[in-house]
């Protein structure tokens, strides 16, 4: 059971007299043990319309470091599908440890040429799967997709029913897909989405059509949802799963006042340094805040131990 906990914040956040800031964390990271953060969510509508269409086999992709490859095996294993996973780029003779667990859950692993892998379904690996493999169910990469993003709605209510008294909601973003559930879902305040993908500042339209898609039986008007949009496209520090120097100094600081709450070292880092370095310039416009992790920590086994603060 997932619980929100308060956040430490360092002194030069209060140093403005007219700002008095709260931040608690969702710790989504505590959520399921296979398939933490918004993975499992993600997952779940998935899962349910491959039973529906009586699928033998469920395939996906990701990088060789992905959390939602990570969490897909840690799922299917204990489900009656064959799995199997499509990876960017060449299989090296050692595995990352995340392929590894992946193995080791029984996925079948698919190498694959990034200038194939970019074509997705249209790729020719997949096409070789399909006919190696009888009634293939493809989930997008990271989960995407509508029915991931419905998976990420019905999230909203679960971190909602916890305490909903907030000005606005944190969430770091990848695909985009969780942004969007989570935006779809009138409970949720205003909606900060930190992007940690360099050159995206057109997700911030995706998400919002995205969003208005799934709404629409919530009687939302895309205006409303606009205005509750707040999306940030300059804050990857370098780009995707890069760490400047600034963010590595950042968390060794952020894991002295909060060592019982790690951040991931591509999405959340990014996100919580954002929201901090706004809250010591006294330019957050919010009195209490939920930062929502979204889980991702076996990705520092991408990263040199000693970059690790929270070990």
């Amino acid at each position: 059971m997932s619980t929100i906990e308060p956040i430490v914040l360092p002194p030069a956040c209060q140093k403005h007299p007219n700002e008095h800031y709260i931040l608690n964390m969702y710790r989504g990271d505590l959520e399921h043990p296979s398939a933490p953060g918004n993975k499992w969510h993600k997952l779940q509508y998935h899962l349910k319309q491959a039973r529906k269409q009586q699928a033998s086999t469920i395939a996906t992709f990701g990088g060789p470091f992905s959390n939602h490859l990570h969490a897909f095996g840690a799922t299917l294993k204990t489900l009656p599908f064959h799995a199997i996973a499509v990876v960017r780029g060449e299989l090296q003779p050692q595995l990352t440890p995340t392929l590894t667990d992946l193995a080791k859950d029984g996925v079948e692993l698919w190498p694959s040429l990034r200038a194939d892998y970019r074509l997705g379904m249209d790729s020719n690996i997949v096409r070789q799967i399909n006919q190696c493999h009888d009634n293939v169910y493809w989930i997008p990469e990271g989960g995407g997709g509508e029915l991931g993003a419905m998976g990420c709605r019905d999230w909203a209510n679960d971190i909602h029913a916890l305490g909903g008294d907030y000005d606005a909601w944190v969430v770091s973003s990848g695909t985009g897909t969780t942004a969007a559930g989570l935006l779809s879902n009138i409970k949720v305040p205003d909606l900060h989405v930190f992007s940690a993908l360099k050159g995206e500042p057109a997700q911030r339209k995706l998400i919002l059509d995205f969003a208005y898609e799934l709404a629409v039986e919530a009687s939302v008007s895309k205006e409303e949802l606009d205005k509750a949009l707040y999306f940030h496209s300059d804050c990857h520090e370098g780009g995707f799963a890069k760490q400047s120097s600034e963010l590595i100094s950042f968390m060794r600081e952020f894991a002295i006042l909060n060592s019982e709450r790690p951040l991931d070292p591509v999405y959340t880092c990014k996100s919580m340094f954002a929201v901090l370095k706004a809250m010591e310039e006294g330019s957050w416009p919010y009195h209490r805040t939920l930062f929502i992790h979204t889980g991702g920590l076996q990705g520092w086994r991408g990263y040199s131990k000693a970059t690790n603060p929270f070990t």
